[in-house]
């Protein structure tokens, strides 16, 4: 345990003392030194509350054209633990939200969204069951429209930051264009605003901005910067992330076990026999992995890391984990759970994710999820963290070792149970996805092909 604390504290403070911030004015500091300087100015606030009634709360998750809720939910989600797309805590915690609504009453409740319009956020899920949201997204005037247009539809409300005073805006069009921030350049600023902003109030704090390549870092160390002074200056604030099942994780032994068992099925197919024999062995490795031994082990372990997401992505979710933890062992609540793979916008506009995505569950028990799905999930996995004091994410819960954090709960899709790795998938799923939509056409020419020798036979 203090081996890994030493290593996720010593890497954020690296990080910190290393990457520059540069302000607007063009003036460089390292991240460390700005967060900690005085500031002259400040944001105002804009608060705008939804003008629904607020209606009686329920656990609904949409899923294949359908609101799931109650029993038909609880069968579901079964349903996913039993074909091995989500582990049995992860199972437990959902159907432990079905079973206490009273944990969907928000009225009361404070999220600070750092990336409030993100498709793998909790916005829509928040506005929805009338939560206070603290929204903080870029300056840009189509960004608010959305945000504040969805908020006054909403039983909810939403707090952020602003240029000018609320009032001074003549219309919603000047609303829109004052309002928000820049993670990037307003970083100090973003981090004094919370501060100071509804104090004696409980914060959850959501870390769900995302940007492609280095700019993923960047806006991760961002975030960070802001969850590290907020856990350390505002009492009972909490964290909540959203893994990557295409990361290194420990996992439980029956996840293991499941992947070795999936391992002996496929290796003995026609398919996957052909695939490792034509990539001499690259393609298709192995998933289940020898346990490493070690104080409080064995421990269990999946490699889901993605070469193709490149070294920014992985560095990026380190320093989440990193602060996950650290933040854990100083008495903070962290919801920090794995999140399925998703077909975002951003994810299927690459035509090789979008087309390995479609292959992909041919192998057991792999599901890929929409976007409205994986966000009502995890949002009731979140629920369930913060109210239940049994789980894994409280400080007072013994864990052998803190990076289990990241264990419990996980609703990988089925990474942590597939027989091969998910970096060993690729090329196979587009193949599989390609020889589908070939099929129909090949069952056609060989229709022709049969009909047209029929013929020079003299059968017809």
């Amino acid at each position: 345990e203090e081996a890994c604390l030493t290593a996720a504290k010593a890497g954020l403070e690296k990080a910190h003392s290393t990457f520059q911030f540069v302000a607007p004015d063009g003036s460089a500091c390292s991240v460390a030194e700005a967060m900690s300087a005085k500031n002259a100015s400040k944001f105002c606030t804009g608060y705008i509350k939804g003008t629904k009634s607020r209606s009686e709360a329920k656990l609904e998750i949409p899923y294949k054209d359908k609101n799931l809720s109650g029993d038909e939910l609880k069968q579901q989600v079964n349903k996913w633990v039993d074909y091995g797309t989500i582990e049995r805590s992860c199972g437990d915690a959902i159907i432990s939200c079905i079973d206490n609504p009273e944990w969907l009453d928000l009225r009361d409740k404070y999220f600070v969204l750092l990336g409030a319009g993100s498709a793998m956020g909790p916005f829509l899920v928040l506005m929805a069951l009338g939560a206070n949201v603290v929204a903080i997204d870029l300056d840009r005037p189509h960004v608010w429209k959305r945000l504040i247009n969805i908020a006054r539809e909403s039983s909810g409300s939403i707090t952020f930051p602003m240029k000018e005073q609320q009032d001074t805006c003549k219309n919603d069009d000047e609303l829109y264009a004052k309002s928000g921030s820049n993670l990037f350049t307003q970083t100090p600023l973003i981090k004094d605003w919370l501060l100071n902003l509804y104090e004696g109030k409980a914060f959850t704090v959501g870390c769900y901005a995302y940007l492609d390549g280095a700019l993923h870092v960047q806006v991760s160390l961002a975030m960070d910067a802001i969850c590290k002074e907020l856990t350390e200056k505002r009492p009972d604030t909490s964290l909540a992330y959203l893994c990557t099942p295409t990361d290194l994780h420990l996992i439980p032994k029956e996840a293991h076990d499941a992947a070795e068992a999936e391992y002996k099925n496929y290796a003995s197919k026609l398919y996957c026999m052909f695939i490792r024999l034509v990539s001499r062995g690259k393609l298709l490795t192995k998933n289940a992995m020898p346990p490493i031994e070690g104080e409080g082990g064995p421990f269990y372990v999946v490699n889901g890391i993605s070469i193709a997401q490149g070294p920014n992505y992985a560095m990026a979710k380190r320093m989440q984990h990193w602060r996950a933890v650290v933040a854990r062992s100083r008495g903070c609540i962290v919801s920090s759970n794995i999140a399925p793979s998703t077909s975002t916008v951003s994810v299927v506009s690459n035509k090789t994710f979008a087309w390995a995505y479609e292959g992909m569950p041919f192998f057991k028990p792999f599901e890929i999820f929409a976007p409205e799905t994986s966000n009502a999930v995890m949002s009731a996995i979140l629920f369930h963290d913060l109210n239940n004091e049994k789980s894994a994410v409280h400080p007072k819960q013994k864990l052998s070792n803190p990076n289990e954090l990241f264990k419990w709960g996980s609703f990988h899709g089925g990474a942590w149970r597939c027989a091969y790795e998910v970096d060993s998938l690729g090329e196979a799923s587009v193949l599989i996805y390609f020889s589908r939509l070939a099929a129909p056409y090949a069952k056609v020419a060989v229709a022709v092909g049969a009909i047209a020798y029929a013929k020079m036979s003299g059968m017809f």
